[in-house]
Parts: structure tokens; C-alpha cells; sequence
């Protein structure tokens, strides 16, 4: 499977990650690994890099602060 083909079905598939020891499953990726992975080892899953990955971390902590806040003032 060529680069590009991978990068799409991760962005499409919910399920897809570049793993093929995990068969290329999330699923069977997380029943195999419990220990917390260090943004290198998700950017290789997801073929993108560290800096990518803490970008999109810092971006929905953003937003998940933006929900607490809009759920607190709607109380």
C-alpha cells in the first residue's frame, strides 16, 4: 500500500492506523498496549509528525475548554 493510500484511510476509517503487526487496527493496537505512547510513537501510527500530533492535542484542549465553559454558564 503506497503512502498516500495509507494517509487517506487514517484520516477516513476511524479503526486505521499504520501498525501492520495490529493488522493496521486501532482496536487491536489498544487490546495489545496499555502504556501511554509519547507523541513520536503516535505520529508513526498516524503518519504524521510529533509536532502535527501536539498540535492537534493543544487544539482540542482548546475546544474541550470551550465546552466546559459553555456547559457551566448554561447551568
Amino acid at each position: 500500500m503506497k503512502k498516500n493510500e495509507l494517509e487517506k484511510r487514517i484520516r477516513e476509517e476511524e479503526d486505521f492506523i499504520h501498525s501492520p503487526k495490529h493488522q493496521n487496527s486501532l482496536t487491536r493496537f489498544f487490546m495489545k498496549n496499555d502504556q501511554p505512547l509519547e507523541n513520536g510513537a503516535i505520529g508513526r501510527l498516524l503518519l504524521i509528525s510529533s509536532k502535527e500530533v501536539e498540535a492537534i492535542y493543544q487544539e482540542s484542549v482548546v475546544e474541550l475548554r470551550k465546552q466546559v465553559i459553555q456547559s457551566k454558564s448554561s447551568e
